[in-house]
């Protein structure tokens, strides 16, 4: 290819070198074409469609190489997870990154297949549908984001990237996958604050016994409002026996509310059955006559502690629980748009190991155009900006790119053909020339 140095195909390549120690050398380029089809085409359909469309008309690749790569055990997606976490918190600057928090948000996802040749493709509950039926054949996928802190004027403003996907099979729970997606990059976070931020599905025992393994990790998230709430552990009384190791049980419409915005707050340190150590509790109502509407948040943190802002002449909008929590709405907005603009779900591979090598590949697509731009100062006009608005601009330059590159090829072949008295003939056939 005929590109110039500066140009934005060169400077994608540049960026997804740095994943380049996962692959073999025919796997990276491989990886590399898919990024650049996910990003330069409008819509992904199919693996066989954006080849079709877009990969065969520039490289001399085999489809079936594609489908081959998917299906590849010599590298693993955990490698990717933690290459692209790497380069999130390598971007953050330091006084920033001394001082305030990473975020990690786990949920999960359901994909509808029709096809039953998937792997893995179950009948499952989805909350979310109003059709008159609440249960749906497909793909439950949980997935993890990333929030940074990235300079902005005189403060801060937070970019969340996706950081990996698993597919639910059945031979763990969703809790334990969730635990996975974590250890996977904690190792990239450490000497950081992480704030793991979850629903109520995940806030139980066996998931929030990760905090023991890491000291730098602490959970916040949603809370069935039917948990039982106990008092702190009273003081020895002096009598014969084992002391008791919990308060009396807290009803907590009798806590202390303070009227904020339209809520009402309280919150109270407390003791419940699925940590050994105490938590703090928030609940919101908005009407604490009737108590409706009643929502109720769990921390391993006090907010106090919490470092969400480095500038400590700012004033503190996270206040309490619940206004750091609401971070975990990106990972929706996420959802949302990887479905809608992304095509993260019309993936029709079968097996599971290429369903969870697709769809984060197209996590590496969606984290590198937000990523990108404070990488390259080519792109800087599109920080913070949506990863749509990137990826059309981007995609864009990059197919005028390749357009001209190759019409500059054939330029070239023909121009050389013409100097060859007996192949003069063929300088204006196309095939030849191509």
């Amino acid at each position: 290819m005929i590109i110039d140095d500066k140009s934005t195909l060169k400077t994608l390549k540049k960026y997804l070198f740095l994943y380049r120690d996962i692959f073999y050398k025919r796997s990276f380029e491989l990886f590399v074409l898919t990024i650049l089809a996910i990003i330069t085409m409008q819509k992904v359909q199919s693996i066989k469609y954006i080849y079709e469309k877009f990969i065969s008309k520039y490289w001399s690749k085999s489809l079936n190489s594609f489908y081959y790569f998917l299906n590849n055990k010599n590298y693993c997606i955990d490698d990717i997870m933690r290459v692209t976490a790497r380069i999130g918190v390598s971007l953050i600057p330091l006084i920033t990154k001394e001082n305030t928090s990473i975020y990690l948000s786990i949920d999960d996802t359901l994909q509808p297949k029709f096809g039953d040749k998937f792997e893995h493709r179950y009948k499952l509950f989805d909350h979310a549908k109003h059709n008159g039926n609440s249960f749906m054949n497909g793909h439950c996928i949980v997935s993890m984001t990333m929030s940074i802190p990235m300079q902005i004027d005189n403060g801060f403003k937070y970019i969340t990237i996706p950081i990996g996907y698993k597919v639910y099979d059945k031979s763990c729970t969703k809790l334990e996958l969730a635990k996975n997606l974590i250890s996977i990059v904690m190792p990239e976070l450490k000497g950081l604050q992480v704030v793991v931020l979850c629903d109520s599905w995940y806030t139980k025992k066996p998931f929030l016994q990760i905090i023991k393994d890491y000291d730098n990790l602490e959970i916040i998230g949603a809370l069935r409002s039917d948990t039982v709430l106990y008092d702190l552990k009273p003081a020895p009384t002096g009598k014969r026996g084992r002391p008791r190791i919990k308060g009396d049980r807290l009803n907590y419409r009798e806590f202390d509310y303070t009227k904020e915005s339209e809520f009402y707050i309280a919150t109270v340190e407390c003791i419940t059955n699925l940590s050994a150590k105490p938590v703090i509790i928030t609940v919101t109502t908005k009407d604490i006559n009737t108590f409706s509407s009643v929502r109720l948040y769990l921390s391993t943190i006090k907010v106090e502690n919490v470092k969400t802002k480095y500038n400590k002449n700012t004033k503190d909008e996270d206040s309490n629980i619940y206004g750091v929590y609401k971070m975990r709405w990106n990972i929706e907005v996420m959802f949302y748009q990887q479905k809608l603009f992304w095509s993260l779900g019309t993936y029709m591979v079968r097996s599971k190991i290429s369903i969870e090598k697709y769809i984060n590949l197209i996590g590496v697509a969606y984290s590198a155009m937000i990523l990108l731009p404070f990488i390259s100062a080519t792109f800087k006009a599109y920080r913070f900006c949506s990863p749509q608005e990137a990826k059309h601009i981007i995609g864009e330059a990059i197919r005028e790119e390749l357009f001209f590159s190759k019409l500059l090829k054939i330029h070239q072949i023909k121009k050389n053909l013409s100097r060859i008295p007996y192949l003069r003939q063929y300088a204006n056939v196309e095939d030849l020339a191509s």
